[in-house]
């Protein structure tokens, strides 16, 4: 079976983790991370690493007679406004955050709101997207000048191929929330798979009295028995769901992120993609999970992993000891710690300003966090600041 890989290079370990697991089926991979408009030959199957790359497979499918991913599939699960609409259209309506794409002052509504491109990352921080607000009025004062503007005509950056965007101003869900994601996979005959869960713990920031950042600092794998009966029902609904109303076929899906609060579970974001998790989860369990969830094998998880930003303490480094022993434990797309860099206080453990992550896999749980916390001390105690 030949393979096709569709991603950006900055994907590099996701690409790695999924060449591997193919190779490792006896099967061939082409990997693509540009010119796009210029992919020729033949596939069985094509995997998109990069959600804004969808729309490409979706041309690419029509091109070589596959049936796993229709344009109008692509164009739900590449943009966040589209699935939100979709999810409401399906019945989901109850577990769905308000949202809307504002052209005027009067489009908004009152509450805890957060503001997020419909086509892009929510690591990508810039002082705005993905930046939460405690009311319109703070929202209004924040914004750039030619906002409502820009968001009748939409944009587009050539970070997430080129594909129309505009700005979804959606409710922010409590920081108090218990947040649940899990992964699955939906085969070639519809099936649908799922995975393992995670829990992500998130961190408030805030930034002066109007704005602030609601990210997950840690994310940790968890046993079946410690997710709640809600999230397991509305996680099977909404895969269902994909694979029956949208006719998606041959594809990871990362998430949703399910919040859990005061007797209310809302639904947002979906990542149609191996995630992190997945990578972290393959590691741990000797780089069989992925072949396996391609195989359709039924899969027993006895691994566990804990993701989770190293808080490292801000400043300019003046020097730094030799910590290439500790590389094991972190992240691939950490930063490198060398003189002169500066170490801000991370938002979110795949922070792009500033990220440092201390990755442990085990099976005992409070032997893990005795790990990370024995690798951050000493990668703290490293570093020597101006």
């Amino acid at each position: 079976m030949k393979n096709l890989i569709l991603s950006y290079p900055r994907a590099h370990h996701r690409i790695g983790c999924m060449k591997k697991a193919i190779e490792s089926l006896g099967q061939t991979v082409d990997i693509k991370t540009d010119n796009f408009d210029t992919i020729e030959g033949s596939y069985d199957r094509i995997w998109t690493l990069s959600e804004s790359l969808l729309p490409v497979q979706a041309q690419l499918e029509i091109k070589l007679g596959l049936k796993n991913l229709s344009v109008s599939a692509a164009e739900v699960l590449t943009d966040k406004k589209k699935f939100d609409d979709f999810c409401i259209a399906i019945g989901l309506k109850d577990i769905i955050p308000k949202s809307v794409i504002p052209t005027c002052e009067e489009d908004l509504f009152d509450g805890d709101l957060i503001v997020k491109p419909t086509v892009g990352s929510g690591t990508k921080l810039d002082g705005f997207s993905y930046t939460s607000y405690h009311s319109k009025e703070e929202l209004l004062n924040n914004m750039p000048d030619n906002f409502f503007e820009t968001n009748k005509k939409g944009f587009t950056d050539p970070k997430f191929n080129n594909v129309q965007s505009y700005y979804m101003v959606q409710e922010m869900l409590p920081t108090y929330s218990e947040v649940y994601g899990y992964y699955a996979y939906i085969d070639m005959d519809g099936n649908v798979h799922r995975q393992f869960c995670v829990k992500l713990d998130t961190k408030l920031i805030r930034y002066g009295n109007s704005k602030y950042y609601n990210h997950p600092y840690v994310i940790q794998s968890i046993d079946e028995d410690e997710v709640p009966d809600i999230v397991k029902e509305s996680s099977e609904i909404f895969y269902e769901s994909i694979a029956d109303v949208l006719g998606v076929r041959n594809m990871f899906i990362s998430g949703p992120d399910f919040y859990v609060y005061d007797g209310i579970t809302k639904m947002i974001d979906c990542n149609p993609r191996i995630g992190t998790g997945n990578t972290l989860m393959d590691k741990a369990m000797g780089f069989t999970v992925i072949p396996d969830i391609i195989s359709n094998k039924k899969i027993e998880y006895n691994k566990h992993f804990i993701w989770r930003q190293a808080d490292l303490k801000p400043g300019t480094i003046k020097s730094v000891k030799d910590y290439s022993h500790l590389k094991e434990y972190i992240s691939e797309t950490s930063h490198e710690l060398h003189e002169g860099k500066v170490i801000t206080e991370q938002t979110n453990a795949s922070d792009s300003i500033f990220n440092m992550s201390i990755i442990i896999l085990g099976t005992k749980k409070p032997d893990m966090n005795k790990t990370y916390q024995a690798v951050k001390e000493e990668l703290q105690n490293s570093i020597e600041y101006y």
